[in-house]
């Protein structure tokens, strides 16, 4: 795996560096890391789509060995939806996909607002609020939790357990995380398993029960394959759609006449959450592997080597959008890439859009502005996500360590 401590982007504003070296070249090759780096929009969409590329990394010579020196707790997704190939993928994929279609995203519409009308209900009533403790990660907690039907318990227990698993999509989990990630995994396991087990013998109208029974009579999944994609979707889902909601939340602090505007045109909520979306992404990378020797714009890569697509960096791709620095709800025009494209596009994209779409609007409505008293965030330390620790709205506490403040 790429030593990431020699990592060439800053963390609490990566863009400058991504601009710096895209200007560069807009496909490189990373000595240190051991992959092409891919920071342009056309190359970007070009790996993501290509044929000659796998989602598989287990096609890479170095994460073979990182495999094998990290134990089992390195690899938990190295059989899941997210690093598989057809027809493996397609598969898999078919298996979950109705409860994300925008015909089932619609369904919950109104569930989805009850639950952020609870989360942001401190704010709207002018207290203050951590807002990614208490609102950007249990309200996709609380969703994802409806969907495999795992009541109050289930739900506790997946909040807890969910955050130690995320590390997982790290580029570099160092060992007490590989340690917390495998603990994580097992907990919620051994959770799931019996619930699974109860679900074969009486099968209800939940997601756990469409992947060992399969609504279109197609093949169901194995057990095991049932707790990875259970594992993938809390990690992933969560995360990211947490971190959405985070950073765009940020993002409309810093930019009030944004946050005004939205606050006007809240019909405008889907388009606004894509320009959040390409502003700042919430995953800024995704990995391939080459099938085989290639050229990807000038540059020669061979078979077995890895490319690392900066997501953050093409969605801020001046070629593709312009003014890309500048946040612009009004924007329109050539969609982004943070939910991927090709094959593996997002596959809960649509939900991940419905509860932002209901968050952002509420905070705006709520006179989010007028009700802070101050504000202040602190940034998590990550490659692969846009993560912040901590944005506390409407308090005047003395910032910690690294914590910014408006």
């Amino acid at each position: 795996m790429p030593d990431s401590t020699i990592w060439p982007f800053g963390i609490d504003d990566p863009y400058p560096d991504y601009r710096a070296a895209r200007r560069e070249a807009p496909v490189q090759w990373n000595e240190r890391l051991r992959a092409h780096l891919v920071l342009s929009q056309e190359h970007a969409t070009a790996v993501l789509r290509g044929q000659d590329w796998s989602s598989d990394p287990r096609n890479n010579p170095d994460f073979l060995a990182f495999m094998a020196d990290s134990g089992e707790s390195a690899g938990i997704f190295a059989r899941s939806m997210l690093t598989s190939d057809p027809p493996d993928h397609t598969r898999l994929r078919k298996a979950v996909n109705r409860f994300f279609t925008p015909r089932a995203v619609r369904g919950i519409h109104d569930r989805v607002v009850a639950i952020v009308d609870s989360a942001l209900a401190p704010l709207v009533e002018g207290a203050p609020i951590e807002l990614m403790s208490e609102v950007a990660y249990p309200i996709p907690l609380a969703v994802i939790a409806e969907l495999f039907d795992v009541g109050l318990e289930g739900a506790e227990l997946l909040g807890a357990e969910t955050p130690k698993l995320a590390r997982a999509l790290e580029l570099d989990p160092s060992p007490d995380e590989l340690e917390a990630i495998g603990s994580a995994a097992m907990a919620i396991m051994l959770f799931l398993v019996p619930i699974v087990a109860r679900r074969r013998l009486d099968p209800g109208c939940d997601l756990l029960s469409a992947m060992i029974h399969p609504p279109d009579g197609g093949p169901p999944l194995e057990t095991d394959e049932i707790i990875t994609m259970c594992l993938l979707l809390l990690a992933a889902g969560h995360e990211t759609t947490a971190n959405l909601i985070g950073n765009g939340t940020l993002a409309l602090l810093e930019r009030p006449d944004q946050l005004a505007w939205l606050a006007r045109h809240p019909e405008h909520s889907p388009q606004a959450v894509d320009e959040l979306l390409r502003y700042d992404s919430p995953v800024q990378i995704a990995s391939r592997v080459a099938r085989t020797d290639l050229v990807l714009g000038d540059v020669e890569v061979r078979k077995g080597q890895r490319a690392i697509v900066m997501l953050g960096a093409a969605n801020r791709d001046p070629a593709r959008y312009p003014e890309p620095d500048r946040l612009d709800l009004t924007r329109t025009g050539p969609s982004h890439l943070a939910f991927g494209i090709g094959p593996h596009f997002c596959v809960g994209a649509g939900l991940a859009r419905l509860e932002a779409q209901e968050a952002f609007v509420r905070l705006a409505q709520s006179g989010l502005r007028q009700k802070a008293a101050g504000w202040s965030h602190r940034r998590d330390h990550s490659h692969t996500f846009r993560r912040l620790r901590a944005l506390h709205i409407g308090n005047s506490r003395v910032p910690d360590a690294g914590l910014s403040r408006a």
